[in-house]
């Protein structure tokens, strides 16, 4: 059990592989928190930090399974007290998946399958020792090799592509239907015949928004032409002088013409 420690959390030294000199620390300690999620039961899971980013799931799972069957092995990044991140399509993964190799440094959620797993980790564990996440039998791709395996797995097959697409949108529709069952039963008064009101925001049609800047527009111009009518004419006496000036020669060119 003798090993690194900080504050609360035990360290585990963890590097690529057997030939990788230096290490990175991770820390764990049991994920004890006052929200109760089911996927994430308090009793049976290990909360990590600074998981490096060519960590995979398994290779995570393989390190802890020592201490006792592990249900599940979840991945964030960023730790929450509510559901975990699930793992993504692989045919449409996204650049912020965290169980992406090379996304970035991330958290993670050790489920294990009895309590007793979460006590052994904390205990029992030999962190002594430095542990590989890359070996032979379970080899972790990265670099160019990692990026050519990448560019390969782009060409899918049109069924697996059809697929994927059509799970996607049953998903999308069961949740569309649930939230809309979920405000259905919030707009039924209660046994007090009390009915629960969400705030909501009250967003103004595009054709209305318009109509405003409109006529903004156009209080601007007559404010404009308002300010036009306030200017002073001839305010000094020069002013005058050489408008009276401009008014003669104006007559005599009239009268020129009239000749």
């Amino acid at each position: 059990m003798s090993g690194l420690q900080y504050d609360d959390f035990q360290v585990l030294q963890l590097k690529f592989s057997s030939t990788t000199q230096s290490t990175h620390h991770i820390f764990f300690k049991p994920h004890t928190v006052r929200a109760e999620e089911p996927l994430k039961p308090r009793d049976r899971t290990l909360f990590c930090a600074n998981i490096p980013p060519w960590a995979t799931a398994e290779a995570i799972r393989r390190i802890f399974q020592a201490n006792g069957p592990i249900e599940q092995v979840y991945f964030q990044t960023a730790p929450s007290v509510g559901p975990p991140t699930l793992p993504g399509d692989s045919i449409f993964m996204e650049e912020e998946d965290p169980y992406r190799v090379g996304c970035g440094f991330k958290f993670g959620y050790i489920v294990f399958e009895r309590p007793l797993g979460v006590k052994n980790a904390m205990n029992k564990m030999d962190l002594s020792k430095v542990a590989v996440a890359s070996t032979v039998e379970n080899p972790i791709v990265v670099g160019v090799k990692r990026w050519a395996m990448e560019y390969n797995e782009q060409w899918k097959e049109e069924e697996k592509v059809k697929e994927s697409i059509e799970n996607f949108m049953v998903e999308y529709d069961k949740k569309v239907a649930d939230e809309k069952k979920a405000d259905e039963e919030m707009a039924e008064p209660d046994e007090d015949g009390w009915v629960t009101i969400t705030r909501q925001d009250k967003k103004k049609p595009a054709a209305a928004k318009v109509a405003k800047e409109e006529e903004d527009r156009g209080r601007g111009k007559k404010n404009r032409r308002k300010k036009k009518k306030l200017v002073l004419q001839n305010f000094y006496s020069h002013q005058v002088k050489e408008d009276k000036m401009d008014r003669i020669q104006e007559l005599r060119k009239k009268f020129e013409e009239d000749k």
